[in-house]
Order: C-alpha cells, then sequence, then structure tokens
C-alpha cells in the first residue's frame, strides 16, 4: 500500500535514450522528508550476440555514464533533491 502523502511530479525536457519517465517524488516514508529523482530505464531488446553478459543489465551503462549529466539537469529544472532512484521493468 503506497503512502497517500506521497507526490509524483513529472520531470520533463530531459531526453536520454535509456529514459523511459523521469519524477519527483516526496518521500515521506524516512525519518524526515526527502525529494527522490526516480529514473524509470527503458529496457534494450537484447542482442543475440550479447551472451558474455547473461543477467547483467549491460544495456544501464550508457545511463549510469550520464548519469551526472542528467543530475545537474533535472536540479537546474526541478531544484534540490536527496537522492536518485532507478528503475528498471
Amino acid at each position: 500500500m503506497s503512502n497517500p502523502l506521497d507526490t509524483l511530479k513529472p520531470v520533463s525536457g530531459i531526453t536520454h535514450p535509456m529514459i523511459a519517465d523521469m519524477y519527483l517524488k516526496k518521500d515521506f516514508n524516512s525519518k524526515q522528508e526527502e525529494n527522490v529523482l526516480i529514473i524509470h530505464a527503458r529496457k534494450q531488446l537484447e542482442d543475440d550476440n550479447q551472451s558474455e553478459h547473461d543477467g547483467f543489465d549491460s544495456y544501464l551503462i550508457d545511463l549510469l555514464i550520464d548519469l551526472e549529466e542528467l543530475k545537474d539537469k533535472a536540479k537546474r529544472k526541478v531544484g534540490h533533491f536527496d537522492r536518485v532512484d532507478i528503475r528498471t521493468s
């Protein structure tokens, strides 16, 4: 059951081939309120030639390489946030 006080605010205008959606969420579940940037990563179709990385989401490497730049862009758009959650499907 989700907390009714949780809020989601879409972050628009920031694009990346590995990002499906981005939101800013207020999390009231910790001892203090936190602003959390949530990144929903796009799942790449697995390439038949990449069997060497079975079990590892190697498509996330591109996203992680660009994460600092994406965080800077998000801070300019929505202001301060306390942490980043990356979610995959």
